[in-house]
């Protein structure tokens, strides 16, 4: 089973393949929520069907439903006195799904407020909003803990003293988006920049996803050469077009797995989809880590 190794031990032996996108998913199931994390409560049947579809395309990197799950985004959805329920539920119903045969991370994403200097949520403020999410999801027990979609450096940091704050012990990974031209974030951080950053924090693994797939790819690239952790890549199915007032993806499952072929010559190792894609975009990545075995 995966976790005998653990997954630091695993990444070095071996291209290991994540999940994709959940919210869509969930949307494609015909279910309309404010925010993700209520679906661990309200319909959790369906949140693991998602995740054994990805599993059954060949993932073996799993990610909790927990995005969106800090407790400035539930406020917003007037969701955040279920937050410790909602968060632990996510854990449990990915670890029945798994059984065993895979990798849970505890997800984290952006508070989605801005922090200081560039906005008004003070950088004690958010370490105490990603300590509640990470204080109950470590306590439940996952195998590593990832930070994604992030834009902001300084947020992204305060996540990671939030972590070392509780004297956490499991792997840390941590993912940007890079959107912009040239392969940047919206605050104008390389990937370069954000990988010796994320390195002389102690982050394990490294990496980025979100964004359009040409920004990530040129992102990845530079993250090589300014690290030697491990790096992680999750690219958008293609570029989102609004169709009909319903965003669409234009990326194929054979156009992720030829990225997926491209970013594992660039050294990345671990690959999965963010958003857009579905268990068939992951079969395919697979199919390219295999054939790179």
């Amino acid at each position: 089973m995966a976790q005998n190794t653990g997954l630091l031990g695993a990444v070095s032996d071996r291209i290991l393949v994540c999940e994709g996108a959940m919210g869509s998913m969930l949307a494609a199931q015909g279910l309309s929520f404010h925010n993700t994390t209520e679906m661990n409560l309200r319909h959790p049947e369906a949140v693991a069907s998602v995740h054994r579809a990805y599993m059954e395309a060949g993932a073996e990197v799993f990610q909790t439903n927990t995005f969106a799950a800090n407790l400035h985004m539930l406020e917003r959805a007037g969701l955040a006195g279920e937050a410790a329920e909602a968060q632990v539920a996510a854990i449990r119903l990915l670890r029945d799904v798994v059984a065993g045969d895979g990798f849970i991370g505890a997800d984290i994403g952006p508070t989605g407020a801005m922090i200081e200097p560039f906005g008004d949520l003070a950088v004690c403020d958010a370490v105490s909003i990603f300590r509640q999410q990470l204080e109950v999801m470590l306590a439940e027990g996952v195998d590593f803990v990832l930070f994604e979609t992030f834009e902001v450096l300084e947020e992204l940091e305060a996540g990671i003293a939030a972590f070392r704050e509780l004297g956490a012990t499991v792997p840390l990974a941590a993912t940007m988006s890079f959107s912009s031209e040239g392969g940047r974030t919206m605050m104008g951080t390389d990937g370069a920049k954000a990988a010796r950053r994320l390195e002389d924090a102690g982050v394990d693994i490294i990496g980025a996803n979100c964004g359009d797939p040409a920004s990530l790819s040129v992102a990845i690239q530079a993250m090589r050469t300014a690290t030697p952790r491990p790096l992680m890549a999750q690219a958008n199915a293609g570029v989102p077009r609004l169709v009909s007032g319903e965003t669409v993806f234009d990326g194929t499952p054979v156009d992720s797995g030829q990225l997926a072929s491209d970013l594992i010559r660039d050294g990345v190792r671990i690959l999965g989809g963010c958003c857009g894609t579905t268990p068939e975009h992951i079969r395919q990545i697979a199919r390219a880590a295999h054939a790179a075995a």
